[in-house]
């Protein structure tokens, strides 16, 4: 789909790309309803650098839920951008756009792209306020990488969110986790893949250690394992199970309502097929409102190599 109108407020991920290549939506979202009443939509924008250009944009593969499917070349869906006006010059795709083919409006979609040097920007917003100017997703947002570089073997996300307010690591509520954490994992092969994950708790202040979790039995780590399809693509919510204390509590005295600044998630694949994966963390203040005035999230791209928890074996 083309667009006539540049968007001055577009907040995203910005690449450029020459010659030809390849770019990966690990997220693309098709007004899909949310918490507290948000509503996520992808935005795709790719820019012509020299606008005498000839680019083409193909999309390659389709990773859904139930499983998607590799375009056939001569079937794939296509975007020609021709001329030196803006509708030859900027491509604004939606998630219904990258999405078209399927019943899905949650997955990821590869794109190859042709013919020139192209800057390429990506988000997804909460649009739960509405869009403007055509359909343009007008909201909070959180950026959405489009490289193309894929993991293989271990890797980790770098960080998801913990507890900020006591006690809500001992007396889980709805509205009491500021934190909202999603883990998404794509598969662009065609076999399945499992991927298991274990997480590492950081403490109050940064560099704090926080021990083995408290659990019964005790020692139990929090962990999730996940098979996801050919050409698969999964989003879950993530939160803590297991209760944990400081680690460093000069009295060694149990303290279950320290708060707890946040967790690294390992990944272990089991097998040496490329993936992607990330978290979408979405901060939600005012927790005793009920609803939060706003949904703020963070999109955190995973990164090769395991980090071991501090007792594993």
């Amino acid at each position: 789909m083309l667009k006539a109108t540049i968007t001055s407020f577009i907040l995203g991920f910005c690449c450029t790309v020459s010659a030809q290549q390849t770019i990966v939506l690990p997220a693309v979202s098709d007004n899909v309803h949310g918490v507290n009443g948000s509503v996520w939509a992808t935005e795709l924008q790719i820019i012509k650098l020299n606008p005498d250009d000839e680019v083409t944009v193909r999309r390659l593969w389709v990773c859904v839920e139930s499983g998607g499917f590799a375009e056939e070349p001569e079937d794939a869906v296509t975007w020609d951008m021709s001329g030196t006006d803006t509708r030859g010059r900027i491509l604004q795709l939606l998630g219904a756009d990258l999405l078209a083919g399927t019943d899905a409006s949650l997955g990821a979609v590869a794109l190859e792209i042709e013919g020139g040097e192209v800057i390429v920007n990506a988000r997804v917003a909460d649009v739960s306020n509405g869009t403007m100017q055509e359909g343009t997703p007008f909201g909070q947002g959180q950026l959405i990488p489009t490289g193309d570089e894929f993991l293989v073997g271990p890797a980790h996300l770098p960080w998801v969110g913990g507890c900020l307010n006591i006690p809500c690591n001992v007396i889980p509520r709805e509205n009491w986790n500021y934190y909202r954490n999603n883990i998404g994992l794509v598969n662009p092969n065609p076999e399945s893949l499992v991927l298991d994950g274990v997480a590492l708790a950081f403490g109050g202040w940064p560099g704090e250690l926080v021990a083995t979790p408290l659990s019964d039995p005790p020692g139990e780590r929090d962990t999730f394992s996940k098979v996801v399809p050919a050409f698969g693509w999964t989003q879950f919510s993530w939160r803590f199970e297991g209760i944990y204390s400081h680690n460093l509590n000069p009295w060694g005295i149990y303290q279950p309502d320290f708060p707890l600044a946040g967790f690294i998630i390992s990944l272990t694949p089991d097998s040496d097929l490329p993936y992607y994966a990330y978290a979408s963390v979405v901060f939600a203040p005012d927790p005793e409102l009920g609803i939060p005035a706003f949904n703020d999230p963070l999109f955190i791209p995973a990164r090769p190599g395991f980090v071991a928890p501090f007792d594993w074996e």
